[in-house]
């Protein structure tokens, strides 16, 4: 096995360029190693000579070796299974088991900290309600003077909270009485000066979390009436180690943070390399912190009881402020707990029976842990089936491979895989069928082009010379052949017919009507009801011309199908444009800067019978330009599923309208092509364009 190993390296090492990097690089970081070793660490910046070569070779190998595993390993389909169920199974399990531990612990945390953020809150309230009490009972003496009055207030006090003391450490208590004011602690050493009562909170009673002079305090005010005048009481309790440990009791250590603004002229930035705290609402400078004295961790319920860290902002108001807000730099409270710690404490909350949900819980754990394990039973039996499957249609698509046609696969069809046993027996029949199609298609696209290469010779190849007037059209297919229609038809030298349809439907049968309408149009002027005799030679008018269509088409076609349609005569010698519009988009009449559309006429022509139309005379003047368009050419939309319209139409017409027409359809195919995006057509696309000279 070594000498095999030595072999495959040696061949490795003769054949790869990279392998030969490689094994120097490795040697020269062995060398320089050793030197570093021997002088004592002096050659340390030069290991990125060694370490640079070192990471491209083994993300080579690395690559190499996702290869090898690739082509060797997982080659066989049972492998493959295998590395499947881990990732679809295990993964997922891991993955799930991973995000429900994150969450716990970024919930517990945060429970944590709310415990701790209420409890002040709470305390608060609390201080609120003692101070309006004793305040009341207090204020109840009926002394008129304010000193005497202050005394008796201040011993009725410290009596009063002397049994709460410990509950309350740090309480300091202010009150004032007209113009008298006094402030101590519950050990009766005064303070001064007494607390002020801000303009913000005149005439108010308070209770909250404040701000007051850099110190953080739960503070309570509350105003009473006397004989002597307005009794203003404000207990302060500055927060404090001992107060955290009462907050915190049964919960863990508890730290409360309070920060400022970075000095002006810092950087924001730059005082992250100090102690900061980095916000929503930018980096403060770390002010102070306050711990806990006396709270230590639970101990562990068991070895999923791990440790949890919260946090939470207490949002305190800035006490010296002329409005109620809060300070400019935020304050935060952490908390640190286990999960079964305040589990308990939230069970407790629930009460008594809410443990029955923590014994279901357990219970589901457990029987979805035995699903878990049929499934694997039942994944291995259903990998075997498989495999053992596939093996048999691996061997049998060799023998075809080689010519044998005749092979079958004998394997009971229990299931869609081993149906595919069944599948491989006509599979021969299939082939044979998939070549007939093939020629059909072949055929078929064939006949299709010989029908477009027909409907071609249906459109003018070129445009008839009338005179002050230039014509120009184009019929532009979305598939092999077209459902819309153009023509001109000239009518002795000065008149000429402009015909613009668009079928419904698109395809074969779309094109056959296209046909159907030149034929049956053109019969109207060549059987006797049209003869170029004379300058003004029209003896039917355009609305006749048209019914008489409508007629023909309602007879003679699917009661489904219909022709958007326009048809119009000019004649040059008046220079007039006579025209029936049976449904079709409104040509555009540019005349300046003015558009006429011209819409009179009627329905569409094929779907109702014996319906009458109108017409209109209009006059072309010199220098008009006629656009008549189908809706191919405004209905394409972009990727965002909007329409191309006849408002970005009619700017390119206004922008290019001296243009030749021949450059004007360009400019118009061209918009649309850049609006879609795409060279592919959504629907037929025909234009028409007459231009007046002079």
């Amino acid at each position: 096995m070594f000498k095999g190993l030595l072999a495959t390296l040696s061949r490795e090492y003769r054949a790869h360029r990279m392998a030969r990097f490689t094994v120097w690089a490795w040697a020269c970081g062995a060398a320089l190693w050793s030197v570093n070793l021997l002088l004592g660490g002096v050659l340390g910046p030069l290991g990125a000579l060694f370490w640079v070569p070192a990471i491209a070779s083994g993300l080579y190998y690395l690559g190499r070796l996702f290869g090898f595993v690739r082509r060797r390993l997982l080659w066989r389909l049972r492998r493959r299974l295998i590395v499947t169920y881990i990732f679809v199974a295990i993964v997922p399990i891991v993955l799930i088991v991973f995000l429900v531990g994150l969450g716990a612990f970024i919930v517990n945390g945060q429970f944590a900290a709310f415990l701790v953020s209420s409890r002040l809150r709470e305390r608060s309230h609390e201080l609120q309600e003692v101070n309006r009490v004793l305040a009341h009972e207090a204020g109840s003496d009926s002394s008129l003077a304010a000193e005497p009055a202050l005394d008796r207030l201040q011993s009725s006090l410290l009596k009063g909270l002397e049994h709460r003391a410990v509950s309350y450490p740090g309480l300091e208590i202010s009150f004032r009485l007209g113009s008298k004011g006094r402030a101590f602690r519950l050990d009766g050493t005064e303070i001064r000066p007494p607390v002020s009562i801000p303009a913000w909170l005149a005439g108010e009673e308070f209770s909250g979390i404040v701000m007051d002079r850099g110190r953080l305090e739960l503070r309570a005010i509350d105003r009473t009436p006397t004989r002597t005048g307005e009794l203003v009481t404000v207990f302060s309790q500055p927060i404090t180690p001992a107060l955290l440990d009462l907050v915190g009791n049964g919960i863990g250590p508890v730290v409360v943070v309070t920060t400022r603004l970075p000095a002006s002229g810092t950087n924001p930035r730059s005082s992250q390399s100090r102690s900061s705290v980095e916000t929503s609402e930018g980096i403060f400078d770390l002010a102070g912190s306050i711990y806990s004295k006396s709270l230590n961790l639970p101990g562990p319920a068991n070895w999923l009881d791990f440790i949890v860290r919260g946090a939470s902002s207490l949002e305190p108001v800035s006490w010296q402020s002329d409005l109620e807000r809060k300070p400019a730099a935020p304050v935060f409270v952490y908390v640190s707990s286990r999960v079964m710690t305040l589990n308990s404490r939230l069970l407790e909350t629930l009460g008594e029976y809410s443990r029955v949900y923590v014994f279901v819980f357990r219970a589901v754990a457990v029987i979805f842990l035995v699903i878990e394990g049929f499934a694997l039973i039942i994944s291995i039996r259903l990998t075997r089936s498989v495999t053992y499957t596939v093996d048999n249609l691996y061997d049998a698509t060799k023998r075809v491979k080689k010519g044998d046609l005749s092979h079958r696969i004998k394997i009971p069809s229990s299931d869609q895989l081993s149906a595919l046993g069944e599948a491989f027996d006509s599979m021969t029949a299939s082939v044979e069928r998939l070549l007939r199609e093939s020629e059909e298609k072949l055929r078929m696209e064939s006949e299709l082009e010989i029908a477009r290469e027909v409907q071609t010779q249906l459109f003018p190849t070129s445009a008839p010379e009338v005179p002050g007037l230039v014509l120009h059209g184009v019929c532009k297919a979305a598939r092999s052949v077209s459902g819309d229609y153009y023509d001109f038809l000239k009518l002795g030298e000065n008149q000429v017919c402009l015909v613009l349809g668009d079928v419904s439907g698109k395809g074969i049968s779309a094109a056959l009507l296209v046909a159907a309408i030149q034929s049956a149009l053109r019969a109207h002027f060549y059987n006797g009801f049209v003869s170029p005799v004379g300058s003004r030679s029209v003896l039917l008018s355009t609305s006749d011309i048209v019914r008489r269509l409508n007629l023909q088409l309602y007879e003679n076609t699917p009661r489904e199908k219909y022709v958007t349609f326009f048809f119009g005569i000019y004649d040059a010698v008046t220079r007039t444009l006579t025209y029936t519009n049976a449904g079709h988009l409104p040509p555009m009449l540019l005349r300046g800067r003015t558009v006429q559309r011209l819409k009179t006429g009627g329905t569409v022509v094929g779907l109702f019978p014996a319906m009458n139309y109108e017409q209109e005379e209009v006059q072309i003047e010199p220098g008009d330009l006629l656009v008549a368009f189908t809706d191919g050419i405004t209905e394409p939309e972009n990727t965002f599923g909007e329409q191309f319209g006849e408002d970005r139409m009619l700017e390119i017409v206004l922008r290019a309208r001296n243009a030749e027409p021949e450059v004007l359809v360009e400019e118009i195919y061209q918009g649309v092509s850049d609006w879609t995006g795409s060279p592919e057509l959504q629907d037929d696309m025909t234009l028409v364009v007459a231009k007046a000279s002079r």
